[in-house]
């Protein structure tokens, strides 16, 4: 009956502690660089900004998956730096994105005709606390101003 008294909290906290996780909520695009660029591939780093609506905090061990624009082929993209997430709070992540050239030539003349287009994206990130990481997808498609998403 004792040993009943001493498991019964920690298995009540570990109940509490399977709360379905929020997806963050996008806030917007900052600090778009040019790194490498490249005839045939370029790399465009940029910072991007979300809102974490969860009471928990965690890290972001890394993500990659491939962009889009008006359902052509954009690039690669991926995160190779530990992020810290807080809770309840904005975080910015920090994304190298691999751009094929071939597709922003064609995008340039037709694309920036448009004032929105459709964005993209699919991948994976890895996301845990305390050593304890699990893979969640990304699964993200809107229309977006690309002129108001860079400012």
């Amino acid at each position: 009956m004792r040993r009943l008294f001493i498991i019964a909290p920690f298995f009540c906290l570990l109940l509490a502690s399977c709360k379905k996780i929020k997806d963050p909520v996008f806030n917007r695009v900052t600090n778009v660089k040019i790194g490498k660029l490249g005839l045939g591939s370029s790399q465009v780093g940029f910072d991007v900004e979300y809102f974490n609506p969860n009471n928990k905090s965690g890290k972001l061990k890394e993500a990659s998956g491939d962009a889009w624009l008006d359902s052509n082929f954009l690039g690669h993209f991926h995160v190779d730096s530990l992020i810290d997430i807080p809770a309840n709070a904005n975080f910015i992540i920090p994304v190298k994105l691999d751009v094929d050239m071939k597709y922003v030539l064609q995008f340039s003349l037709t694309g920036l005709k448009n004032e929105d287009v459709l964005v993209t994206v699919k991948g994976t990130a890895k996301v845990g606390k305390g050593g304890i990481y699990k893979n969640f997808p990304i699964n993200y498609e809107g229309r977006q101003n690309l002129a108001l998403l860079v400012k």
